[in-house]
């Protein structure tokens, strides 16, 4: 029997050389190296050999200060970007030698890893405005602790409901950041408001509901605060909510309510939206798994937008909220990657998983939701009150609350000394609230053509019917002056902005006949149809001297009219 040791040398390297599908020359200079060196002799000796650079320094700071010239430029294109540092580095350095045209390429791919200037603008632009040094993250230890909010545009198409026409709508949502659970959601055609804002609040410390209608008893999260239970007496409350620089966050109305309520406000850092990372990912969950599935889904960009997407079914926008909400209920039994337990890190939990947790370690009350909780969440008109009620933008109200306090003034100091703090709901004008010092407790104050209305009236509407029954039209109800609006802009006669965006927000709003299910705080339009039709079939007064007939007829015994000035 043969052994190791008789087979000749040469034939051991060429059957090492074949097991290994290398040459017989090269196992044997293998050999040689692990005869002499051992272990280190194996290694390919061109990696042991010193790099040479074959681009001068100057050349790559050169190309680093084109690249960021295009931090909040257009996209260039690298032949652009490597004639800009050439020229560049031979005006500096005259005569110094330029890299041949692979390596430059090459090059210019290594140093623009993490900038993409050849990429996304926008992703560009927010990592140039990334802080340096080490970052660190907002944690939070229990529900309730931090709220995000933020608003994205929603990448479906929707439907006006009157005219017919497609409109982008914009998402406004609150997340709790312990356990990624949606406390808040609000979907507005075209743009939101800050009173849009104070209805995902509202919607935040008032129990909701999500999921499927048959669902409608399981607990949604709802958040609380066991620190500041002893200053807080309206309801349960977040501590700090996240939020952006936009205007409708950092209005006057939002702080008020937030200080008011007891709750910081946080800025995120200006222009990154990393800096809410949760919420982010949410949008992004939200397109993938929902909706790229529905009818009208348009793509998050205009590059990726299908072809006669207009042609395909629709959704009308309160629909539209109905899935979402719906949606929702899904999403808050779905376990996530990142979401997770530190004393369990292998586990992979829901947010309605992570919500119990949290109430189990930290505890969480439930406190009912009082009537001053949701007026803390409207707008105060400081008014005095008067014979005839009071009077907020040309618009009298009154009710029998206001009897005991007519002509009397208020034991509020201050700015507004002497006044009453009426709170109105800008979504919805027919009705304010006023209470009463003595009782605490809230009445009703309804508008005076409230009665001809047969729907919620904003108050950006009614402030265009004002306006427009001055021109001449002379428009005398609000429901024929926005019927009015809304014909002008089907014929596409409206060319203010301001006039489009408010026709566009009452056409895409739930009418009265339609059974389309609301959140908290969301606000309708008028049908104006309905209404329309129901001011045609009453009987006018044509003359004035018809009024006087008639009254004279009831009250046969009455001596003369008192005639008074309001």
């Amino acid at each position: 029997m043969l052994t190791i040791s008789d087979v000749p040398l040469e034939q051991r390297y060429e059957q090492a050389g074949m097991k290994l599908k290398i040459s017989t020359r090269s196992a044997r200079r293998r050999a040689t190296r692990y005869a002499e060196r051992g272990l280190a002799g194996l290694v390919d000796s061109r990696l042991l050999q010193p790099s040479h650079r074959a681009v001068a320094p100057e050349w790559d700071d050169t190309c680093r200060e084109v690249l960021d010239s295009f931090t909040n430029r257009s996209n260039p294109t690298m032949r652009t970007v490597l004639r800009r540092t050439n020229a560049l580095h031979l005006e500096r350095n005259p005569g110094a030698p330029l890299p041949s045209e692979p390596v430059a390429y090459r090059r210019l791919r290594e140093l623009d890893k993490g900038r993409y200037t050849f990429g996304a603008a926008k992703q560009r632009r927010s990592v140039a405005e990334r802080p340096q040094g080490v970052m660190g993250r907002l944690r939070a230890d229990r529900p309730g602790q931090f709220v995000v909010l933020d608003t994205t545009p929603l990448d479906v198409f929707a439907m006006e409901p009157v005219t017919g026409r497609w409109l982008n709508t914009e998402l406004t949502v609150a997340m709790d950041l312990y356990s990624r659970c949606i406390l808040g959601l609000v979907l507005r055609p075209i743009s939101t408001t800050a009173q849009d804002v104070a209805a995902v609040l509202f919607q935040v410390v008032t129990p909701q509901t999500w999921g499927p209608p048959d669902t409608g008893d399981v607990p949604a999260p709802y958040v609380g605060v066991p620190e500041t239970l002893l200053a807080q007496e309206t309801g349960a409350l977040p501590d700090t909510i996240v939020v952006d620089h936009g205007k409708v966050y950092l209005s006057q109305r939002t702080r008020a309510v937030c200080q008011r309520l007891g709750i910081n406000i946080q800025p995120a850092i200006p222009h990154k939206p990393t800096d809410k990372p949760t919420i982010e990912r949410f949008f992004r969950t939200l397109r993938q798994q929902l909706l790229e599935h529905l009818a009208g889904y348009k793509g998050p960009d205009i590059y990726s937008r299908g072809r006669n997407i207009e042609d395909q079914a629709f959704y009308y926008v309160p629909e539209l909220e109905a899935i979402l909400r719906e949606w929702v209920g899904i999403y808050h039994h779905t376990t996530h990657q990142g979401l997770c337990d530190p004393l369990l890190p292998k586990v992979e939990l829901s947010p309605a998983e992570m919500f119990a947790r949290g109430m189990a370690t930290a505890g969480v009350l439930r406190l009912p939701a009082s009537d001053d909780l949701r007026m803390e969440f409207l707008d105060v008109a400081w008014r005095s009150i008067q014979h005839y009620g009071v009077e907020i933008d040309g618009r009298r109200y009154d009710g029998p609350s206001l009897n005991l306090h007519r002509g009397t003034r208020s034991p509020f100091g201050g700015t507004h000394a002497g006044k009453w703090p009426i709170m109105v709901d800008r979504d919805d004008v027919r009705t304010v609230y006023f209470q009463d010092p003595d009782t605490r407790a809230w009445h009703d104050l309804e508008w005076e053509h409230a009665p001809g209305l047969d729907a919620p009236l904003s108050s950006e509407a009614a402030a265009y019917t004002r306006t427009l029954s001055q021109q001449a039209d002379r428009h005398v109800d609000a429901g024929a002056a926005l019927d009015h609006l809304l014909e002008r802009y089907s014929k596409g006669a409206v060319t203010s902005r301001r006039e489009k965006n408010l026709a566009r927000r009452l056409a895409a709003g739930p009418s009265a006949d339609r059974a389309i299910p609301t959140t908290a705080g969301a606000s309708g339009v008028i049908d104006l149809v309905a209404h329309l039709e129901n001011r045609r079939n009453k009987v006018e007064v044509t003359d004035d001297l018809d009024v006087f007939e008639q009254f004279w007829a009831e009250h046969p015994d009455q001596g003369a009219f008192e005639v008074f000035d309001e």
